[in-house]
């Protein structure tokens, strides 16, 4: 009895112990799963960041619920816009029109976040095209109200835009409305543009045509946006030359650079004449719609965004109290392409450089600067054509003399000259007639010139900002480019951390004469924090 009873006890606690490892078995299996699961997830995470996937959301609709249109049969535009686009050569909407076209197109606030080269002119401009064109047809779903005669604007006799699109620059203001006139105009939207540095009178004179074809509905016109930089536009309006009553749909472009330009009392002076933003119990596309279009997202710009869009200072809320501030219904939709995230709890991103181009640098003192370039011009292709930095006005005129005298084709352009001779200078340039252009950083923003090859800094830009965007001249709307850096020795050692940051973070080779540098002290303009490439 007692052999059978200790043999019954054993057998009871061997199948306790293998009820229990089958427990821990199923245990460690199911967290292995879930850890699998997290890595996944994690893994398709940094896939889409690599394929240059877009962080979208609006507060009050789910990511996954917000609708893109992948290709131009898939938009609302009419026709012939859609027939202009693919005359222009464009097969398909690029990542920021996909996101940005159909909450815009809705009448909705969009903020965009995108790097230079991505498209988003057209993102803005052709919304504006299309819900005029709803106006006009007095269709159930347009949200604009009708022009009405009786206006404060008409009886003023001031000319009265329909939209306005807002540039820091003349040359990014001129390129703006050159797109308008190409794609609006099928569709019966005339632009004007008005900027500092041109007489005022043909500006006022373009406005009053506009207005009247508008007005009596000559040439088939339906509605005219007005494409200006701040001082200009402050200047016409104190003049009562024209009047913002009618705008309804107000674009700020390369916003952050307005603010870097100290133009935000101008900002305010013209948001306070247009209409006003939608309150909460306004219908979705009523009031002024506010798109908002940047290639940094620091707190400046947030602040701004705050101030302007109809969502109001919960734009930027950080924490729960502050977020009944909030205009939930008429959220803005966030699109940030290879830019600061406004969602995660870290800081948002300040900056971010363009992949598409292979970053070369070359040690060079001043006196070596002249050879190497020489060298440099001698060896590119056939058809290449080269922007390249230096950091002042008579620097740019001299290097262009030297090199046209080496037999280069050149022109220059700077803050210096006049309007229509910078104008000739881009045209050359665009035409290919003077292939090789020498500039001040006037040209590292705004201007979006097709098929630069090569960019050379002969003089390192002042910080780290601008390095980004003056290599973002190239490798623009999905093409590959090429920047060439001279790095001299006495003066640009503090650079060296965020250039070696920037070179890595694309997964290119660095020369081991920089590498030495890379643990090295770094100036306040080129902090390494700032040093962010995108995905």
């Amino acid at each position: 009895m007692g052999d059978e009873s200790s043999k019954k006890e054993k057998k009871d606690k061997k199948d306790k112990k293998d009820k229990k490892d089958k427990k821990d078995k199923k245990d460690k299996k199911r967290s292995r799963e879930s850890k699998d699961d997290a890595r996944v997830v994690k893994k398709a995470a940094v896939s889409a960041a690599a394929n240059g996937d877009v962080a979208q959301t609006r507060d009050d609709v789910s990511a996954k619920q917000l609708v893109t249109w992948d290709s131009f049969e898939a938009t609302c535009f009419p026709t012939r816009v859609k027939a202009a686009l693919n005359a222009a050569g464009f097969t398909s909407p690029s990542e920021i029109q996909k996101r940005a076209w159909p909450p815009a197109c809705e009448g909705r606030d969009v903020v965009a976040v995108a790097k230079t080269g991505s498209g988003k002119t057209l993102a803005f401009l052709l919304p504006m095209v299309y819900r005029l064109g709803l106006r006009h047809a007095r269709d159930a779903r347009s949200t604009l109200p009708t022009r009405d005669s009786g206006s404060d604007a008409s009886a003023s006799g001031a000319p009265a835009p329909d939209a306005l699109v807002l540039a820091p620059t003349r040359e990014l203001a001129i390129q703006i409305n050159a797109e308008c006139a190409k794609f609006g105009a099928p569709a019966g939207v005339r632009g004007a543009c008005v900027y500092g540095g041109a007489p005022a009178w043909e500006q006022k004179n373009a406005l009053k045509s506009c207005d009247a074809d508008v007005f009596n509905k000559a040439n088939d016109v339906i509605g005219f946006i007005v494409v200006a930089t701040p001082g200009r536009l402050c200047d016409l309006m104190q003049q009562n030359a024209v009047s913002l009553s009618l705008c309804h749909m107000v674009t700020l472009d390369e916003a952050d650079r307005m603010l870097d330009m100290g133009f935000e009392p101008q900002l305010r002076e013209v948001f306070a004449s247009v209409p006003r933003a939608p309150a909460e119990t306004d219908a979705i596309g009523a009031g002024r719609q506010t798109t908002l279009f940047t290639a940094t997202w620091p707190k400046s710009v947030r602040k701004l965004a705050g101030a302007f869009l109809a969502e109001g200072e919960g734009l930027i809320a950080a924490d729960a109290a502050e977020n009944t501030k909030k205009n939930k219904k008429h959220a803005a939709t966030r699109v940030f392409l290879g830019g600061g995230d406004a969602f995660s709890e870290r800081e948002p991103q300040e900056l971010s450089a363009n992949r598409a181009v292979t970053q070369k640098f070359i040690k060079a003192q001043d006196d070596e600067k002249d050879k190497h370039m020489y060298d440099l011009l001698s060896n590119l292709p056939e058809g290449a054509r080269v922007v390249a930095f230096a950091n002042t006005k008579r620097r740019v005129e001299m290097l262009s003399k030297t090199f046209w005298d080496f037999g280069f084709g050149t022109c220059a352009v700077h803050g210096d000259k006049a309007q229509k001779e910078r104008e000739a200078a881009l045209k050359k340039f665009s035409d290919d007639e003077c292939p090789l252009m020498f500039a001040t950083d006037v040209a590292a923003r705004g201007l979006d010139i097709k098929g630069v090859t090569h960019v050379v800094n002969f003089d390192m830009a002042r910080d780290v900002e601008s390095y980004v965007h003056r290599i973002g001249r190239t490798g623009r709307a999905g093409e590959l480019g090429e920047s060439v850096t001279f790095w001299n020795p006495d003066y640009d050692v503090a650079c060296s951390p965020a250039l070696c940051k920037i070179a890595r973070d694309a997964g290119q080779e660095l020369p081991e004469w920089l590498v030495k540098y890379e643990k090295g002290k770094e100036s306040k303009q080129w902090k390494v924090a700032d040093a962010v490439l995108a995905p």
